[in-house]
Order: structure tokens, then sequence, then C-alpha cells
């Protein structure tokens, strides 16, 4: 009787999911059928355990909780592994039989992974449903030769923060009015600066050089020969970059997370840039607060970097179930389930539906960035971008090296990098 009652469970899961396709990829099976179709993938009634690797406890839970009350017949194991820890783990564990069915990591890894043999292309079926759904940069970030990787589940990306006793009730929406602001605001003696942000790591500063025009690995982000860091759109944004010293006059050596992000989360100066991960305790810490896109430098509208987390599965997986669970992650319910336990940005289209989403005033005031972002590069040479970039902005702060200096610098990094790693550099 039990079986059966679950075969039953199982064919109003099935009708509905064929109901809601649009290729009619999925089929409900016979009463007496072992199997769910799902997206050109047979799932196993009598499924084997399902190995998921996912960070933060609350949140796995959650997500477990949520799939196993829509597939009942299926036994999660968490285990608690960090997106920056997974793949290094999967090159050990995977093929000794002791990896995750699925793994969670930054999107700009996917190139590694798929390199290292550690993911494999999704059914095509499933590849259709998740254009369908998600956003087009998000699925970009996870596409190599025409073919989907994995699942990108969250999008972030750096804003503007404000704070509004300080500031004021409305956002800057230049550049300009900041520093006119920082004209009467700046107090060295009491540390007191009006726009205190990480102004030395390129990760918060590559919207100076797409506003300056320059294109970072060429106009679709994957010629490792067109870096960029040498170009004169690259040295006009760094012009504008050197100029913003007025706002946060102090050394390269001091800017870290104490001067700059914890002071705004503390309610103690009026601007900063960061991202969806401070929400939480600034709004724990009762400043009023608000957040909006990077304002215009000169009329233009700067492009930041935005990050994709991705949930793969693994090559060494045998269970199909896997691939059940990593949609379940990027369907309505597991972005009602991020939202709700990481207050983070999912990348599915309509976010009418999860409940709290469409009105938070500080995501949507991150997501008004969001348009203005290309997505950090994922090509393998990426690797060797990191630190050239940062040096652009840390020689440059300090004023150690002119900006033509920091460019040539910059790019001989990058090139000695490539001819170690065994790269032609004849460019």
């Amino acid at each position: 009787m039990k079986k059966c009652a679950l075969l039953v469970g199982f064919l109003i899961i099935a009708l509905a999911i064929t109901a809601c396709n649009d290729g009619g990829n999925n089929q409900a099976p016979a009463a007496d059928a072992d199997y769910i179709y799902f997206y050109g993938l047979e799932l196993p009634m009598e499924a084997e355990d399902l190995v998921v690797w996912i960070p933060y406890e609350e949140y796995a839970m959650a997500l477990i909780d949520g799939f196993t009350n829509r597939y009942p017949n299926v036994n999660v194991i968490w285990e608690e592994v960090g997106h920056g820890d997974s793949r290094d783990r999967m090159i050990l564990d995977g093929p000794a039989g002791l990896g995750g069915d699925t793994f969670h990591f930054p999107h700009d890894q996917i190139a590694f992974a798929i390199l290292d043999g550690q993911i494999q292309p999704v059914p095509e079926a499933l590849e259709a449903k998740w254009r369908n759904e998600l956003i087009e940069t998000a699925i970009g970030t996870v596409t190599h030769n025409g073919a989907v990787y994995a699942a990108p589940f969250q999008i972030e990306n750096i804003a503007l923060f404000y704070n509004r006793d300080l500031w004021g009730p409305y956002p800057p929406r230049t550049w300009e009015e900041i520093l006119v602001f920082a004209e009467t605001y700046n107090n060295p003696a009491t540390h007191d600066w009006a726009m205190p942000w990480n102004s030395v790591e390129g990760f918060f500063n590559v919207f100076w050089l797409t506003a300056g025009g320059m294109e970072l690995f060429g106009p679709n982000n994957d010629d490792y020969t067109r870096i960029g860091f040498d170009t004169p759109e690259a040295a006009r944004g760094l012009a504008w970059f050197q100029q913003m010293r007025a706002l946060f006059d102090i050394p390269a050596a001091d800017v870290n997370w104490n001067t700059t992000e914890e002071r705004f989360r503390l309610g103690q100066t009026p601007l900063t840039i960061t991202g969806p991960w401070a929400i939480h305790d600034t709004r724990e810490n009762g400043v009023n607060f608000g957040v909006t896109r990077i304002p215009t430098i000169e009329g233009i509208q700067p492009y930041a970097f935005s990050g994709v987390m991705v949930s793969a599965v693994s090559t060494w997986s045998t269970n199909p179930w896997a691939y059940a669970f990593v949609d379940f992650i990027v369907s309505e319910e597991g972005a009602a389930i991020l939202y709700e336990h990481r207050n983070m940005m999912t990348t599915r289209r309509d976010i009418s539906n999860i409940p709290g989403l469409s009105d938070d005033p500080y995501l949507i005031g991150i997501a008004e960035q969001t348009p203005f972002t290309v997505p950090m590069p994922s090509i393998a040479e990426v690797q060797f971008m990191w630190a050239p970039l940062n040096e652009l902005f840390e020689f440059l702060w300090d004023g150690e090296l002119t900006i033509a200096e920091v460019q040539e610098h910059a790019m001989n990094t990058y090139r000695n990098s490539l001819i170690i790693a065994g790269r032609d550099v004849d460019f």
C-alpha cells in the first residue's frame, strides 16, 4: 500500500510537470512505472542516496526540506562544503567516490571545472527550460561552446549605499555631487571621509575602467589577448579614479574592511560601495540607509562586475536525481528559500511570486545596478587577471606610479603570468 501511495503521488507530480512544460519533455509514467521522466532523464523511483555539498546550514536544510517535500522517495544527505573549497575537494573526492552529487562554486571557476573534467553539460531539455526561466546574463556565465554546464541560481553585484541621516534622503546620481559634498564633510583630524570604499581592490573598482570604455578581454569577455589594461579607454577611467582620492584620503595600506565597509555598517560614514552581503548587519545596526546604482561619471553610467553562484552535477555522480536537485535550486521555490534564508537575489526573470523580494528596498537597490554589470570573466586566463587589476588601483592610489606607468606595470605582470603558464604572449 505504501508503494502504491508513493506511485500515485509521483503520478500527480509528473502530470504537473508535464502541464507546465513547453516542449513535452516530461511524461507521466504508467501506474506500474519504475521511473519518472524528467527533461530527458529517467529518474528511478527507488532512488539511491543523494549527496549535496552546500554551505550555510539553515539555507541547506530549507532547500532539502523543500526538495524532499516534492520528491519524498529521495534521501538527501547534506555535507557543508564552502563555495571556495568545493572544486579543490572534488578533484580528490570525486574520483574516489566520496564527492557530492551536486556542489556549488562561483561562476568564474566554470572554465576550470570543465577543463578538470568535474562537470558535464546538462540535458538539452533542461537547458531549454533554464534559458526560458533565467536571466540571459546568468545563463551566459555557465555556457561553454554552446552548452550549459550548471544551474546559475544567485546573482550579486556592488552598488552605492547611502546613509540618509548623513547624506540626505535622496541618493547622489553623479560623482560630481559627491566630490562637492566631500569638500565640506571631510575631516582628516577625526578620520571622517565622505565615501570610504575599497579603493585598492579591482573587483570594487573595475567600473572606472568600463566607464572609460575599456572592454575587459574584448567585447565578448573571452579573448585573453585583449585584456585592455594598456588601452586609452583604461587610461581615461584611471584618470577619473585618481580624482577620487579626495573622497577618502588615506594610504592604500590602510584601506581595509574596518576603515571602509564596517564604518558604514555602524552608521559612521555617509556613502560607500559594497554588495548585498552588507545589508543584514547594516539593517540590524539600525542604520537609516538606502541602496542604488553607482553614480554617473561625466554622464556615463559605469558597469560593475556581477558574480553568479552556480550549482553543478559532478561528473562522478551516478545519481540522475542530482539534476532534479539543481533544477529545484533555480526554481521559484528555491529562489524563495534563497531570499528567506540568505537574503540574496535569484537569477529568475520573474520575481513577482517570491514573497517579500519584489518589495525589498535594499535588494531592489542592488538590482538597479544589475543591468549595468558585466559578469566576471570565466575563461581560464582570468586567474592571471586579478593581480594586475589590483595593481592598477593600488599603485595609482598612493601615487607610486603615473597612469602610463601603472598601465605598463599591469601589462607586464599579466604577460609574465601567461609566460609562466606557457601561454602565447605575442599580442
